[in-house]
């Protein structure tokens, strides 16, 4: 867990000595995840006996969404998802939304990077989600920019060497002969880099919501939940209870 560092510096002033304490900032990225159906990322044979690791997306889409902190605050938060009511065709092809739901259990992985990399992220961040607001980009599968992608994407301009999170995909009962940026590949490859760094949040669709909505209105102002994982809520959703 990172905390803001302090350092003094001695200044000798002609009448005394004084002390000046500083406070430097911290900047961390995390990257989080909703990958609670392993089943649906397994593996499969692809022909002449070769198995390899497909997500077979229509059992579970699974999520990846990212958000930086400042000082241990919230001051941006990436989701991006269809519309809320979108129609079957507009899930795999419409206008987006960068604040889209979180409602099931998360996995997270909280990366202290340095100030340059925060900017560039949080550049890149902030033209993507105005890109999707205006309806400029759309959540597409077809070309692939979706949760996983896009996040990546954000995350690659400051850290060029993020894992891939790339695999086959089963759209159907054929598969397709791409590797693609999907929520279960890109957990796995982060997950391995940071074995012992996961972070687990029960379920709260609203505060997450809360959450994202507050860091994107009001940067700064809301705390990193994964600071205090044992303060966290579960509350299930509606249709779950």
């Amino acid at each position: 867990m990172a905390q803001p560092k302090q350092t003094t510096a001695t200044t000798k002033p002609k009448e005394k000595n004084a002390t000046a304490e500083h406070k430097e900032d911290v900047y961390v990225l995390v990257i989080g995840f909703e990958v609670n159906n392993p089943q649906v990322y397994r593996d499969d044979d692809v022909g002449k006996g070769v198995k390899r690791k497909v997500h077979h997306v229509l059992e579970d889409p699974g999520h990846t969404f990212m958000y930086l902190t400042k000082n241990l605050k919230i001051t941006f938060f990436y989701s991006l998802g269809p519309q809320p009511g979108a129609s079957t065709m507009q899930r795999a092809y419409g206008k987006g939304t960068p604040e889209y739901h979180i409602p099931g259990k998360t996995r997270l992985y909280r990366l202290i990077i340095n100030e340059s990399q925060y900017e560039k992220m949080l550049a890149k961040g902030k033209a993507y989600r105005a890109d999707v607001l205006a309806g400029d980009r759309n959540y597409n599968i077809l070309l692939n920019f979706t949760c996983a992608r896009s996040a990546r994407d954000i995350i690659a301009v400051g850290w060029p060497g993020v894992p891939k999170g790339e695999s086959l995909v089963g759209k159907s009962a054929t598969l397709s002969l791409d590797e693609v940026v999907n929520p279960y590949a890109f957990y796995e490859d982060i997950h391995n880099k940071f074995p012992n760094s996961e972070i687990q949040l029960g379920e709260n669709e609203t505060k997450w919501g809360d959450i994202m909505t507050i860091a994107n209105t009001d940067p700064g102002k809301e705390p990193d939940p994964t600071l205090n994982p044992s303060a966290w809520k579960i509350k299930k959703t509606a249709h779950e209870n």
